[in-house]
């Protein structure tokens, strides 16, 4: 009897050693930063040197998108950083603008020139609860100048072909939105934040391009319709809905995100929702290489947009208060960090 129950302790001590063995390590705790980044280019060239009638022209097109985002969470903190800069530029043809004019040759035009960061804080009501009190600012400019052309050669260049200076630059036009409210995260896929107050600016730093009286900054005109007098900045308050979406399909192949930001300004015209949507798509070729598809859709009833005609030189008939649409294509390469 002795050596049994010796033999039993034995026994249940190998298999409490052998299960706290065999128990599954701890699981890691998530780190609180999140980053990825993304670049994509396009390129197209055609050269031809005596091309036979009809063959067509020159052609060197460069474009490209750099995306950046930073997420941090932990415990009731989350804080998400996004930037994206979309760029893109194209010649069409060789030599100069005019006969006898060797000094200004063919210049590159601007296919688009975007700069969008946006940062958003936001501190749980409780510790398990899927609202949070929320911070958000945004900002909306370009990188590089622009310059119109004129009716015998049309278009947005990256030079000053005419001798009219720039049209928009950086800080001209910029837009900033800040405002407080509630953040709503019913998934890791769907965040809803909506802003009771908040301040929308548009800053038009450089005084002849605010004189056009084109990017939303408060301008006088006379009764011919000429600008008299201006202002740098125009200032809106009102209210700020931001809705952000991303989700992944066919095995993560497939991945779409979208953000959508609606303000309507309570003191001028509220029933004028300003509209800023952002939509990209991406599809994983091999590991690390994606093609992405870009579609922006925007609306500012302050801002007048080129007017798109298509039996109109270069195909803009005049400026106007219209939804803009911009779409782009891209072969990328993804970064994670």
């Amino acid at each position: 009897m002795k050596y049994l129950l010796t033999a039993t302790w034995l026994l249940l001590f190998s298999i409490g050693v052998f299960a706290q063995d065999a128990a599954p390590a701890p699981a890691e705790p998530e780190p609180a930063w999140k980053r990825t980044a993304g670049l994509g280019l396009d390129f197209a060239q055609l050269f031809q040197l005596n091309p036979r009638q009809g063959a067509g022209q020159n052609r060197l097109g460069i474009g490209g998108a750099v995306n950046i985002a930073a997420a941090y969470k932990k415990n009731r903190i989350s804080w998400d950083n996004k930037a994206l800069w979309q760029f893109g530029v194209q010649r069409l043809g060789a030599g100069v603008i005019a006969q006898g004019n060797v000094d200004k040759k063919i210049p590159f035009q601007k296919a688009i020139d975007e700069l969008r960061i946006n940062s958003k804080v936001g501190y749980a009501v409780s510790k398990d609860s899927k609202l949070s009190y929320a911070a958000d600012v945004s900002f909306l400019s370009q990188l590089t100048p622009t310059y119109a052309g004129n009716a015998a050669f049309p278009g947005n260049f990256l030079t000053d072909i005419v001798g009219n200076g720039a049209n928009s630059k950086l800080f001209s036009p910029a837009t900033l939105t800040l405002s407080a409210g509630f953040d709503y995260k019913p998934s890791p896929k769907l965040s809803i934040y909506y802003s009771p107050i908040g301040g929308k600016f548009i800053f038009v730093g450089d005084d002849a391009i605010a004189q056009l009286g084109v990017h939303g900054n408060p301008v006088t005109r006379d009764a011919a319709g000429n600008v008299i007098d201006f202002e740098n900045t125009f200032a809106g308050l009102g209210s700020l809905v931001r809705v952000n979406y991303a989700n992944k399909f066919l095995k993560d192949r497939l991945a779409y995100g979208s953000g959508l930001v609606l303000f309507s300004n309570y003191l001028d015209g509220p029933q004028n929702i300003d509209v800023d949507w952002t939509n990209q798509l991406d599809f994983s070729i091999i590991k690390g290489l994606q093609a992405t598809m870009l579609l922006n859709v925007f609306y500012d009833h302050d801002v007048l947009v080129q007017i798109t005609d298509n039996t109109a030189p270069n195909g803009v008939n005049g400026l106007g208060r219209r939804v803009s649409l911009t779409q782009q294509f891209l072969l990328k390469y993804s970064l994670v960090f």
